[in-house]
C-alpha cells in the first residue's frame, strides 16, 4: 500500500469514527427546519512554521450562518466568514508577510463551514453544549498587490493540491437569553488535512487555524 493510500485510508477511518460515536437514538426521524441566524466574531491563530517570514498571525474573522434543526440531538449549521492578511511568495510557496513587506499581496480569506452539530442540553434549551465537525473551505483571493507582488503565484499555490480543504472541529456553548435572542461562546480548530497529500513536508500545525469567539443568535 502506497503512502498516499495509507494517509487517505486514515482520514476515512477518522471521519467514520466521528460518525459512529454519536448515540443511536439521535438518528431516527430527522427533519430540516430553520432554527436561527447567527452572527459571529472569532480570533483565530494561523500556524506558520517558517522562521524567515512573519510570525504566526492572529486573524479576526467575522461572518454569519444559519442553523437548521434536524432532531432533538442534531443540528446543521453552514457558515461564511471573512478575514484579511498579507502573503509573499518564495521558492514555490506562499508565506504570511509583515504589513511593511514591499512585495506582499493583500488577501481576502473566505471561510465556508457546513458543520453537523451534536446537541447536549445542560439546562433544558436555556443552556446547550454543542460539538460539531465537518469539512471547511478556506479560499484565499489575492486582491491588493504591493510592489512586484506575484499575485498569480500566491493564488495558484493555495488552489494547487487543494490547500483550501480543511477538517473542522468545533465546540459551542449556547445560552438562550430570551425566546428570540441567544449568545454563543465558540472554540474551533481547522485541521490542514491537505498536508496528507501535498508532499510539502511542513509540520502539521503549518496553516492550521485555532481560536475562539462569540456569536449572537437570532431565532426565527
Amino acid at each position: 500500500m502506497s503512502g498516499y493510500t495509507k494517509r487517505a485510508t486514515l482520514v476515512l477511518w477518522v471521519i467514520t469514527g466521528l460518525l459512529v460515536i454519536f448515540p443511536d437514538h439521535a438518528y431516527p426521524a430527522w427533519e430540516f427546519r430553520k432554527e436561527s441566524f447567527e452572527f459571529f466574531y472569532d480570533v483565530l491563530w494561523l500556524g506558520n512554521s517558517d522562521t524567515d517570514s512573519a510570525p504566526s498571525p492572529l486573524l479576526g474573522v467575522f461572518g454569519g450562518g444559519v442553523r437548521f434543526w434536524l432532531s432533538d440531538s442534531f443540528s446543521f449549521q453552514p457558515e461564511l466568514g471573512l478575514y484579511g492578511m498579507e502573503y509573499f511568495y518564495r521558492d514555490g510557496k506562499a508565506y504570511p508577510a509583515e504589513i511593511e513587506y514591499k512585495d506582499a499581496v493583500g488577501v481576502i480569506g473566505i471561510l465556508i463551514d457546513p458543520l453537523l452539530y451534536y446537541r447536549y442540553p445542560l439546562k433544558g434549551e436555556t443552556l446547550v453544549l454543542n460539538g460539531g465537525f465537518g469539512p471547511a473551505l478556506s479560499f484565499k483571493i489575492p486582491l491588493v498587490p504591493h510592489g512586484d507582488a506575484p499575485t498569480q503565484e500566491v493564488g495558484d499555490y493555495f488552489l494547487s493540491n487543494a490547500r483550501f480543504f480543511y477538517l473542522e472541529l468545533r465546540g459551542t456553548l449556547d445560552w438562550s437569553i430570551t425566546r428570540a435572542l441567544g449568545l454563543s461562546v465558540r472554540v474551533r480548530t481547522l485541521l490542514p488535512i491537505f498536508h496528507l497529500w501535498d508532499g510539502e513536508g511542513a509540520p502539521f500545525y503549518d496553516q492550521l487555524f485555532f481560536g475562539a469567539g462569540i456569536g449572537i443568535r437570532i431565532k426565527g
